[in-house]
């Protein structure tokens, strides 16, 4: 049996005490104790600033409930811990307690939570619907407040490029926040919009201003210090610049489970006049605003759909900015414009903030990659390999095969008699709660005990039926990930897959030192061949060789659970020069 401890603290539970996570594990400790819960194992699970009707990336209920087994114990404070979304919680604790058999408390009642019936649904649900209006109600509130300080000329939102945020105290010493214009910061978005009439873009305004140093937005621990075109593009549709302070165009709403940010209607926007924000004059914002639109469409709220195979896996060895598709000129081409993978940082920001300057064919980027990883990593003697680890570890279980039967046995036949003997102690009494959980106890680990004895007493025989269904999925799996690699479709997916940890661009020269490529470094994770069937994650390590050394790479197995075959290969292709 195990014990497991949920819980979780909000954004909008500040100042709460009884909702901290401290408070929490007290509470789960005291009660605990009180039950006199004994388990061997004890596995706390957490969510720390998450919103109760998240129930997306939380990872810690979660795992909570991928690790959540039969017999298993879940304590937590009460029902707004696990969620406030009548219908998600409702389907968690249905989950958790009757399609997985755990035994769910809330230690701030000391209540059971069942879900055996009808009525024991319809009470999840209740408790969880007036959870749900809570939480409505708390950010009715919090959007009304934001509103109200907008319509003073008070601060709503962050900080903004430009101005600098002073605090200050009403009349009845409330704290608020107004925002005054600074000059330094000023004059920086004053010639940014000078650079833009002068008929310069987006994206050569940021390389000029990183190429002079200008100090750039501050954007906290994502920040680079430095000047992107996306944050060129935000200081010249900001109204707050002409003095207009506009507050509510974009809202966050609940789809799918997930925070999604989309257009808020017209008449949900707030827009109040400040004349004493202004830093550049209407006529220069108009003209800026004109420009901009006659060129294209604005870029949509959210992000778009990724399509390119590499895009968001592989980041620059030196400035650690992703590697991004673009479109430039095939060097010795002429006007020729072809896709090709390069830094995000230098393409967009300039050679000040990384100097990395290859662009090379997006196809020959992968077509080098899909080569190395098909001829040296996706083959049958790889997973041999993998499979002899795989046996070796499951013999090495055979010899102590009959001591884990004999314990486990020896132990059964004791929960069996003090299940005999509680059960008519129950009888007996009259009302003795602690008798009926001491009596559930029993019967939990009963149950836990004898699946394990069936598992344990597995034959040598079994033992090599499992292998040999774990070999024929392994190399479905095999086949299943070269034909992948070979269709551009689904090469995205296969890369994903075999690099959980992502992939490094360094540049490299080839032989002859004339041509700058890519050489590709990373973990190729060998798991998701086994996994498919159930077994242990095995991999194998090979040392970082070039791809024309790696023929005579015999590789050196490992039992490191979690292990990768690590691969650095330039990619050797001509390459392709910046416009």
């Amino acid at each position: 049996m195990t014990i497991r401890t949920y819980r979780r603290r909000s954004k909008n539970d500040e100042g709460k005490q009884q909702f901290s996570l401290d408070v929490q594990t007290k509470g789960c400790d005291e009660f605990i104790d009180r039950m006199g819960f004994d388990a061997q194992v004890r596995v706390d699970h957490v969510d720390d600033g998450r919103a109760g009707d998240d129930f997306l990336t939380r990872a810690g209920l979660r795992q909570l409930i991928a690790d959540a087994a039969r017999g298993d114990i879940i304590v937590c404070r009460d029902q707004s811990r696990l969620g406030r979304d009548a219908i998600e919680v409702t389907l968690v604790v249905r989950d958790l307690v009757r399609d997985r058999g755990c035994r769910l408390f809330y230690y701030s009642s000391g209540q059971e939570v069942l879900f055996a019936n009808a009525i024991d649904q319809a009470t999840t649900f209740i408790q969880g619907t007036g959870h749900q209006m809570e939480l409505e109600a708390i950010r009715s509130r919090t959007r009304e407040a934001l509103r109200s300080r907008v319509r003073e000329r008070r601060i709503a939102g962050g900080a903004c490029f430009g101005y600098t945020l002073e605090r200050k105290t009403d009349g009845s010493g409330r704290r608020y926040t107004v925002a005054v214009v600074n000059e330094a910061e000023a004059e920086i978005v004053r010639r940014i919009f000078e650079l833009y009439l002068e008929d310069l873009g987006i994206k050569a305004i940021a390389h000029r201003l990183n190429a002079e140093g200008v100090r750039a937005p501050s954007a906290g621990r994502r920040g680079s210090g430095s000047w992107a075109p996306g944050a060129v593009r935000t200081v010249l549709l900001n109204p707050r610049y002409r003095g207009v302070y506009v507050h509510g165009r974009i809202k966050k709403v609940r789809q799918g489970g997930a925070t999604v940010r989309v257009k808020a209607d017209p008449h949900e926007v707030l827009s109040i006049d400040v004349p004493e924000w202004r830093i550049v004059e209407d006529g220069v914002w108009f003209e800026a605003q004109e420009r901009f639109n006659s060129r294209g469409p604005r870029a949509p709220v959210g992000r778009p759909p990724v399509r390119y195979a590499l895009t968001g896996i592989a980041k620059c060895a030196h400035c650690g900015g992703a590697i991004l598709s673009a479109r430039t000129r095939v060097y010795g081409g002429g006007m020729e414009r072809v896709k090709v993978y390069a830094c995000s940082r230098h393409h967009q920001r300039g050679s000040a903030v990384c100097p990395v300057t290859v662009y090379q064919r997006m196809e020959d980027v992968e077509g080098a990659l899909v080569d190395y990883v098909s001829r040296h990593v996706l083959t049958e003697r790889v997973l041999d390999e993998v499979l002899a680890e795989i046996r070796e570890q499951l013999t090495a279980q055979l010899p102590k095969r009959d001591a884990d039967v004999a314990t486990l046995e020896r132990e059964l036949q004791d929960m069996r008699v003090e299940q005999k003997r509680l059960a008519k102690a129950v009888a007996l009494a009259d009302d003795v709660p602690e008798l009926v959980t001491e009596l559930r106890q029993r019967s939990a680990r009963i149950q836990h005990l004898e699946a394990q004895i069936v598992a344990t007493k597995k034959t040598p025989a079994e033992l090599t039926k499992l292998v040999k269904h774990i070999e024929t999925t392994s190399r479905t799996k095999l086949a299943d990930l070269r034909a992948a690699l070979a269709n551009e479709s689904d090469r995205r997916e296969a890369f994903l897959a075999l690099f959980p940890g992502g992939l490094t661009f360094a540049s490299a020269r080839t032989p002859d030192g004339k041509r700058q490529v890519w050489r590709i470094a990373g973990d190729i994770d060998l798991g998701s061949l086994v996994d498919a069937a159930g077994s242990k994650r095995i991999a194998t390590r090979t040392p970082a060789n070039d791809c024309e050394k790696n023929d005579r790479t015999t590789g050196n197995s490992s039992m490191e659970s979690g292990g990768s075959k690590r691969i650095a290969t330039p990619t050797g292709f001509e390459p392709v020069l910046p416009a």
